[in-house]
């Protein structure tokens, strides 16, 4: 029985190997495990954090605005005693000679010393990136002692001269505040430090001893700092400017809403005088044909049996009528609302606009030119009015249209060499156009001597 298990198992060890040229056949080898990822260190972590940090706190040092608002700043400071030693003296000799009476008419040239003054602030806020709008003064028309009396009457001028007093002040005080971590980087790292004591002192002084290595932190942060305090400064220091010679917040609204409130009264002005133009032109155009067509068509209908030939005549005559007042009605279409504009843009609306006039009109439009709707549209009716005005008054041998875009707007200019002479403020046509301008703030020059030529230009923003 032993014998027998040993011979199965001699056989099957014998069955188990095969003939493979001499290798035995073995399983493949397990594939190497994926090493473990290692979780980055406590130390790493801090290292970026601090990267971050560092960079998020010197960024501002590569924006130029900082700079600009130092150097604003700094320039306030160095001329705002002779700009002070200017009125000052100015003031002087005027008032010295008012015993004289010739002290009264040096009173408007000082003055406007002074708002040359609040002008020069203007330059140098937006130099560093702040807006003041200038007040406007009162009017000094009249002779005599007129004009100094309004002037010496005007709040506007006084506060400029308030301006220049309280400037010499302010500018070296908000330079000192903004300019505080510029001293302290250079007393840290080039002075005798920022803290002194008996034989110690936090400073570089240009040897990397102990404090040296202390300042150098310290040095960092108020690097970092110098953009940020100076920006702070000068927008402060640009506020107080604009509260003496800016713009009221309050009077510039309430000047906007009525100018508003004269714009809506044009408009309401040029869609009544437009109505009126239709309603004129269906009742003295296409209602007359209608009427004429009715007529003709009646007496064919009369005389169809008895005279055939009449009778195609007055058919062939209303036809000619109702052709006419298919055109009649794409005036009007036209000028209500262009569809020309919306499907191929205010190129080819314009280039079918004069393309019936009985003068060459010219078309040159901005290639690329891209308008918003209502840009576009006010551009097209500003131009079909102005031509309207050319054919009908101007009497004109050629004419001219032109859309450009300049810089934020889109320029009209619309010539003609017609007899000129144009009135203004007669007539609904300058005054619809000028409407039409004023609704999307935009600006309208006339320029129309006896004899001509004349020239419309209307700027318009583009959004």
């Amino acid at each position: 029985m032993s014998e027998q298990l040993t011979q199965g198992a001699r056989h099957v060890a014998q069955g188990s190997g095969r003939d493979t040229g001499g290798v035995s056949e073995l399983p493949p080898p397990l594939p190497p495990a994926d090493p473990e990822p290692v979780a980055p260190s406590k130390r790493d972590e801090d290292w970026e954090r601090v990267k971050e940090l560092a960079e998020r706190w010197f960024r501002p040092l590569a924006d130029p605005a900082g700079w600009l608002s130092l150097l604003y700043l700094c320039v306030g400071a160095i001329a705002s005693p002779f700009l002070f030693a200017a009125m000052i003296a100015a003031m002087g000799v005027t008032f010295g000679l008012m015993f004289i009476a010739v002290g009264f008419f040096l009173v408007v040239p000082v003055f406007a010393l002074a708002q040359m003054f609040g002008r020069v602030e203007r330059r140098l806020a937006e130099l560093a990136g702040h807006q003041i709008d200038l007040r406007s003064p009162r009017s000094l028309s009249g002779a005599g002692f007129r004009a100094p009396l309004r002037a010496l009457s005007d709040p506007i001028r006084w506060r400029s001269v308030g301006f220049v007093l309280a400037n010499v002040v302010m500018a070296p005080i908000m330079f000192a505040i903004g300019g505080f971590p510029v001293s302290v980087v250079a007393q840290l790292l080039f002075g005798d430090g920022v803290v002194n004591g008996p034989g110690f002192s936090i400073g570089t002084g240009l040897d990397l001893g102990f404090t040296g290595i202390l300042a150098l932190p310290i040095a960092a942060v108020a690097l970092g700092a110098i953009p940020r305090v100076a920006s702070w400064m000068a927008g402060i220091k640009a506020q107080v400017g604009n509260w003496f010679i800016g713009t009221d917040r309050l009077a510039a609204a309430e000047e906007r809403v009525s100018e508003l409130s004269t714009q809506r009264a044009d408009i309401l002005d040029a869609v009544a005088s437009e109505r009126r133009r239709i309603e004129r032109n269906l009742h003295d155009g296409v209602q007359q044909q209608l009427v004429a067509i009715g007529l003709d068509l009646g007496m064919a209908e009369q005389k169809i049996d008895q005279d055939p030939d009449r009778a195609r005549e007055l058919i062939g005559n209303a036809r000619s009528k109702v052709q006419g007042s298919i055109g009649e009605l794409r005036q009007l279409g036209r000028g209500l609302h262009p569809a020309i504009l919306e499907d191929r843009g205010i190129d080819a609306a314009l280039s079918a606009v004069v393309s019936d006039a009985p003068i060459p009109i010219s078309v040159q439009v901005d290639p690329g030119l891209e308008l918003s709707t209502d840009v576009g549209e006010t551009v097209y009716f500003v131009a079909n009015e102005a031509i309207a005005n050319v054919l009908k008054h101007a009497n004109a041998r050629i004419a001219s249209v032109h859309v450009v875009k300049v810089a934020a707007n889109v320029r009209l200019t619309v010539h003609d060499d017609g007899v000129g002479g144009i009135d203004a403020s007669k007539g609904t046509g300058i005054a619809g156009i000028r409407a039409r301008v004023n609704a999307v703030d935009g600006t309208l020059t006339l320029t129309s001597p006896a004899g001509g030529p004349t020239t419309l230009i209307a700027e318009i923003p583009r959004q």
